[in-house]
């Protein structure tokens, strides 16, 4: 998360401030840009470009070049129901080899269709899955692999991931498009283009945690921190869905105390347990980060 300050200007009886060139950059706005703007309770102003509706593609046709396979997955991230290859000439192996490795990583996708020249793929019920359900989801999948590291069910682990990962697929999904075209990607009605960023950056911090917990391995010396990141984490996971800002809040104070706890440890533990433990510092900080966007 970047953050940015300005001095407030005066000119006759209107204040400005100047936005960030990068923000400006990476979402394509110009001089003629809509910024709509919300006024939270607790003062802060939240900015976001107005977006507006456009139809939204249902096929694109791609031609049969060597890097097609990375066009298949950013199309599929950005809501396209088909992605069709196709080709004057037969298609070569190798290429349709990377689409079919791509394929398989992004969840509800299949190639429906294959001949010499021409590769079809599909993506199947992205849709049906209310984005508010895939964010539910995917924090509930993280207490499965909390879980999974004190039952010792280290072979769980990976597949956990695996469903962590293919839900933040579809979260993306839902995103980019609501973001791309203005329309919604799934059974959601009700959410801001300010609050899908905001579900797009708390869902990356989920991710994140997942793939810290996959390579974690628990030892005596860290089980009672351990313990107190994962009561952390639920705490956050509560205030999220609840929408509870006063327990968002005391994450902060949490978080500076187990960080304060953990970081003290480092100096009497061996050489793997340190790395362990600083693998659940970075854990309490995505927690804050969490908490932020409550």
């Amino acid at each position: 998360m970047e953050r940015f300050s300005r001095k407030l200007q005066k000119i006759h009886e209107s204040y400005f401030i100047s936005l960030p060139k990068s923000w400006i950059k990476n979402l394509h706005l110009n001089k003629n840009s809509t910024i709509e703007m919300i006024i939270n309770s607790d003062g802060s102003l939240k900015l976001a470009p107005k977006l507006e509706k456009a139809i939204t593609e249902d096929e694109i046709v791609l031609s049969s070049t060597r890097y097609v396979a990375r066009d298949v997955v950013k199309f599929c991230l950005t809501g396209i129901e088909s992605v069709v290859i196709a080709s004057d000439n037969p298609i070569p192996e190798d290429i349709k080899k990377d689409v079919k490795w791509f394929v398989e990583k992004l969840p509800n996708t299949e190639i429906i269709e294959e001949t010499n020249k021409k590769i079809v793929i599909h993506n199947f019920g992205y849709k049906s899955i209310p984005t508010k359900k895939a964010i539910q989801r995917l924090l509930y999948l993280i207490c499965d692999m909390f879980e999974n590291l004190k039952q010792g069910a280290i072979n769980d682990l990976e597949k956990t991931y695996e469903n962590i990962r293919k839900f933040y697929f579809i979260l993306v999904i839902h995103i980019r498009t609501y973001l791309r075209t203005g329309s919604y990607a799934s059974e959601d009605r009700d959410f801001t283009p300010l609050e899908a960023m905001d579900y797009r950056l708390f869902c990356e911090k989920i991710e994140r945690i997942g793939y810290i917990l996959r390579s974690l391995r628990l030892s005596e010396n860290i089980k009672n921190f351990f313990t107190k990141v994962e009561s952390l984490y639920n705490d956050t996971m509560n205030a999220f869905l609840a929408k509870n800002q006063i327990k968002a809040c005391e994450i902060w104070f949490k978080r500076n105390k187990l960080t304060k706890e953990g970081t003290e440890s480092l100096i009497d533990l061996n050489y793997e347990d340190k790395e362990k433990t600083k693998d659940l510092l970075r854990i309490i900080e995505y927690c804050k980060d969490m908490a932020d966007l409550i």
